[in-house]
């Protein structure tokens, strides 16, 4: 049913390390979107003179407008999507890009996180976020289960047989890495957010958030989502709307959600991140290829 899918990473990396891949012509585009985006929103084109909350905000704002280059180059070159998924804040930048919301919508959801860090330090809440690579999702969540309860971590998300990503109290963090590290993991750090996204308790630093979502004027995408929370095809308004809605608070399966996509027929994976960040944690078949930004550019790819 579907051979080429789509697969949006979001906000994670670093801006310097997003905007070193772009080729001129892109960068021109970028500059061109930024230029919008930073005016309508109140942000200085020059990085460093945002201070405090407004910095966050435009090193977050990076990552969308270069999915939105990116995409946009494969399009150019006739590589179409027959399907997609967002990873985390990639949920919002593939609703855009697949023309669901408008990407003013995806940048004013952006501003919104900026209250979630402004409730935590107000109430002096300590979260965080960390990656644990060489352990399968059961393994690492019977190794969890006995030493912390859902309240203080969870796993956030399973990435892929070997990667995952918990959240929650920046304490229960730390504890679970050292504990990690001592059960042999072949890696374990924290992320150091400041949040602890894909865990329930930050719908209630997320209401600004949540309310927006529920409030945006949905269209039917021009592709159709995989869900990363329950592996469900999404196509309708509901359907988009409902993901979005679920996003920061639920915890993620994209390793389902990439065998899912594997089961539906999917063979070509275009990572649509400027620096191949999908690629890195993800993993799918042997008969199948994640192509990322880079490959596209040199030609390394086939439709």
């Amino acid at each position: 049913m579907y051979n080429r899918a789509f697969l949006f990473n979001g906000i994670g990396s670093k801006p310097e390390k997003l905007l070193a891949q772009l080729t001129p012509e892109m960068t021109d585009k970028y500059e061109s979107y930024r230029a919008e985006a930073f005016t309508r929103l109140g942000l200085d084109m020059d990085m460093e003179k945002n201070t405090g909350y407004s910095a966050q905000a435009a090193e977050w704002m990076v990552p969308f407008l270069c999915d939105r280059v990116v995409y946009e180059y494969f399009i150019d070159k006739g590589i179409i999507p027959d399907i997609g998924a967002g990873y985390s804040s990639g949920i919002v930048s593939a609703s855009a890009c697949f023309g669901s919301i408008k990407h003013t919508d995806a940048h004013d959801i952006v501003m919104t996180h900026l209250s979630m860090f402004r409730g935590l330090q107000e109430k002096g809440i300590k979260l965080n976020m960390g990656i644990v690579i060489g352990f399968p999702y059961d393994d690492l969540k019977e190794l969890l289960s006995g030493k912390f309860n859902s309240d203080e971590l969870i796993i956030g998300s399973s990435n892929s047989s070997f990667h995952n990503m918990i959240s929650g109290k920046a304490e229960a963090v730390e504890k679970a890495i050292e504990l990690c590290i001592s059960e042999g993991a072949i890696k374990a750090f924290p992320m150091n957010t400041g949040t602890a996204f894909h865990h329930p308790l930050m719908e209630q630093y997320s209401q600004e958030y949540i309310g927006l979502c529920r409030n945006l004027d949905y269209k039917e995408p021009k592709y159709p989502l995989i869900s990363v929370f329950d592996q469900t095809v999404l196509q309708t308004v509901d359907e988009v709307k409902k993901e979005n809605l679920h996003n920061v608070c639920t915890p993620m399966r994209w390793d389902l959600a990439l065998k899912k996509l594997e089961e539906l027929g999917v063979k070509q994976f275009f990572d649509v991140s400027a620096n191949g960040a999908i690629k890195k944690f993800s993993r799918v078949g042997r008969k199948c290829k994640v192509y990322t930004l880079e490959d596209v550019i040199n030609g390394d790819y086939t439709l």
